[in-house]
């Protein structure tokens, strides 16, 4: 029975999702809220930058629709809420109502670096005094648990370091959006599994909202729109916050899921890994790793030939790999072993876009020294 009110929820965020978002579209341009184009940026012409905005309220607004029907009309609550402790889903919406508001504020006006970092640090020790913090690596390198004094700011900087890999990954259309239902779909389902179900229930209606936004990011020319920091912050912090939960308190005591807690951190792999390859590449360089610049997976892509839609497409066609391949492997191998696999398989695709970079400009270097000398 609790399981037709997740659809039901699903149902509403989508729905909610579709009407309002035009309707963001539209203010934006009363109001002259556009993410300008530059040098740095793919796209050519000013879009509006608010569709984020909607996430989070559509999300509360079908938890709450959802739970309330369940009230009255006598379903059982206990198994929606098995699994789950009212401080750490309290603290998870102090924390991700912090990230709304000052993402809104960056959108609307322009925030720092600094500010938004100080506030995502906030917002994960919230968690972490909740009660959520990483106590056991589960034999990750050989580590079992951990202190709190060691586990707390692992936690904060996991937390803010996912936060800000879905914030940088949105660069061309639809893949924070794609890779974040992706992601979502699958904890959601890793969720039920377990009986955590107000955790799947809080994935799906976010996978409701980003499939309403992620047609009007692709394909909806007339009400065009970016997610913005409103979106993509919310997001990170949200799935920081679900892969964290699942990681943490997956059943111990079975073997599979104790090492299936690792495919939850999969669904993100390629964003995470990214934002280390590319700061490595900024500090080689003797460039500020902070610094924003052209070198991420999507535009090495795009340089290797591909437009922004084969783009998004390749690269959630590669995190769907990542996240079969890890549930496959966690029956049979340890996750120490799976994250080394993950790595081989990241740097492999790496050197693979290098070989097609090459191949392209080389070739277009051959190609103008032909014309100089014709």
């Amino acid at each position: 029975m609790v399981y037709y009110f997740l659809i039901i929820a699903f149902l509403i965020a989508l729905v909610l999702g579709i009407k309002l978002i035009p309707k963001i579209v539209e203010l934006s341009h009363e109001l002259h809220i556009f993410d300008l184009p530059d040098s740095r940026k793919v796209h050519k012409l000013p879009i509006p930058r608010l569709g984020g905005v909607v996430f989070l309220p559509i999300v509360i607004i079908a938890i709450a629709v959802v739970i309330v029907l369940m009230l009255r009309l006598d379903v059982d609550t206990q198994r929606l809420w098995q699994g789950a402790v009212v401080q750490t889903f309290v603290a998870y919406l102090g924390g991700v109502m912090m990230l709304y508001i000052i993402g809104l504020y960056d959108d609307l006006h322009g925030v720092s670096y600094r500010i938004k970092f100080l506030v995502q640090i906030l917002a994960a020790s919230l968690l972490c005094v909740s009660g959520l913090w990483i106590s056991n690596l589960q034999y990750v390198c050989f580590i079992n648990e951990i202190p709190f004094w060691i586990g707390m700011p692992v936690t904060v900087l996991f937390s803010v370091y996912v936060t800000n890999a879905m914030n940088l990954i949105d660069g061309i259309d639809g893949l924070a959006s794609g890779l974040s239902i992706m992601a979502l779909a699958v904890i959601a389902m890793l969720n039920i599994t377990t009986g955590d179900t107000i955790w799947a229930l809080l994935s799906l209606t976010y996978v409701g909202v980003l499939i309403a936004f992620f047609y009007y990011n692709v394909y909806a020319h007339k009400h065009k729109t970016f997610m913005g920091d409103t979106g993509s912050l919310t997001l990170g912090f949200t799935l920081s916050f679900l892969i964290l939960h699942y990681w943490q308190l997956t059943p111990v005591w079975n073997p599979y899921f104790h090492n299936v807690g690792i495919v939850a951190v999969s669904t993100i792999i390629i964003p995470c890994l990214d934002v280390i390859r590319v700061m490595m590449s900024r500090i080689r360089d003797g460039r500020n790793p902070f610094l924003p610049d052209k070198n991420h997976i999507h535009h090495k892509l795009m340089r290797a030939g591909l437009n922004t839609h084969l783009t998004m497409l390749t690269l959630l066609a590669l995190s769907m790999l990542f996240i079969v391949v890890n549930y496959l492997m966690a029956a049979y191998i340890s996750q120490t072993i799976m994250i080394f696999v993950d790595i081989t398989m990241f740097v492999a695709m790496h050197l693979t876009i290098n070989y097609f970079i090459y191949k392209k400009e080389n070739g277009m270097q051959e190609y103008q020294r032909e014309y100089e000398i014709k």
